[in-house]
């Protein structure tokens, strides 16, 4: 994501009524180990390439567009893909801190249907850690509307 990407990453967080402060995001580093990942890999010839963006209040941001190899039912993203939306954005909040995890368990909400094109905003935050265990969220919104939200345990690697 450009400078330019950024910057409507932010507006688009400015946006939100229950987000009232403006942020100065940083890019969230990318692991060696995620190269090819499906969603954030800089090395996955199909993948999506999202780039998280921390607010220094420890959650994480990106911008993502599905596309008809995301479909499920006519028009809109598969839920599978939803939930590696929301694991992605789970994962990221984790190596915010420098941290890599595993999914342990997840738990999915999925609210409404996500039309296949939309621009959709993930956000990922830790809720707590202990030693080896983080318990974490994350929300998926399209035009500031709550479409999924999930949480989950990770364990460090």
């Amino acid at each position: 994501m450009n400078n330019t990407e950024m910057r409507i990453l932010q507006n688009e967080i400015e946006k939100f009524d229950l987000f009232k402060s403006t942020f100065l995001l940083e890019k969230v580093n990318k692991q060696n180990s995620h190269q090819h990942c499906m969603l954030c890999g800089t090395q996955s010839t199909f993948g999506l390439k999202l780039d998280f963006y921390n607010d220094q209040e420890g959650v994480v941001w990106a911008k993502a567009k599905g596309s008809i190899h995301q479909q499920g039912y006519q028009g809109i993203l598969h839920g599978g893909f939803i939930a590696a939306l929301l694991d992605a954005g789970m994962c990221h909040a984790i190596f915010n801190q420098g941290v890599e995890a595993v999914t342990g368990d997840i738990n999915i909400r999925y609210l409404a249907e996500i039309p296949l094109t939309a621009d959709i905003i993930i956000r990922g935050k830790i809720n707590s850690s202990y030693l080896t265990l983080y318990k974490v969220e994350a929300d998926i919104y399209v035009e500031q509307q709550l479409m999924a939200k999930s949480t989950a345990r990770f364990m460090k690697r």
